[in-house]
C-alpha cells in the first residue's frame, strides 16, 4: 500500500498520515457498502488492503451525528457519506480532498485489480454522494 500512499502524497498534496488515513476511509466505506464478501472478491488479492483499512479513523463529531441522523431516517447513502466526511475531518481533510483522492485510488485499483474492480469500487463510492 506504500505505492498508493506515495501516489496520494504526490498527486493530492497531502502528508503521509493523511494519505494513509484518507485511503483507508474510502476503502472502508466501499467495503461497508459492498459487503465484506464482495469487497474481498474484488480487492482481496491486493496486498496490504486489509491492513490499510484497519487504519481508518473512526468518524467523530459532526460526521457521527450526521451519520446517526441519516441512518435513523433510513439513509444508508447519507450514513456512508457522513462516515467519509467524518473520517476525513479527523485527518484535517475536507470533502474536496475526498473528491481528489478518488481518481488516484481508482487508477491504482485499475492497475492492480483490473478495470472491473475499479468500476465497482467507483460505483460503491458514488452511492454515498
Amino acid at each position: 500500500m506504500k505505492e498508493l500512499v506515495d501516489l496520494l502524497v504526490s498527486r493530492v498534496n497531502v502528508d503521509e498520515k493523511q494519505a494513509t488515513g484518507g485511503a483507508a476511509v474510502l476503502l472502508k466505506a466501499a467495503r461497508d457498502r459492498l459487503g465484506a464478501e464482495q469487497f474481498g472478491a474484488l480487492l482481496g488479492n491486493v496486498a496490504g488492503i486489509d491492513d490499510l483499512i484497519k487504519l481508518a479513523p473512526a468518524a467523530g463529531g459532526a460526521g457521527r451525528l450526521f451519520g446517526g441522523l441519516a441512518s435513523a431516517l433510513g439513509g444508508s447513502q447519507g450514513a456512508l457519506l457522513a462516515n467519509i466526511v467524518g473520517g476525513f475531518s479527523q485527518l484535517g481533510l475536507t470533502p474536496d480532498h475526498a473528491k481528489r483522492f478518488a481518481p488516484v485510488m481508482l487508477d491504482f485499483v485499475r492497475s492492480h485489480a483490473g478495470a472491473d474492480a475499479a468500476a465497482q469500487l467507483e460505483a460503491a463510492l458514488r452511492a454515498g454522494r
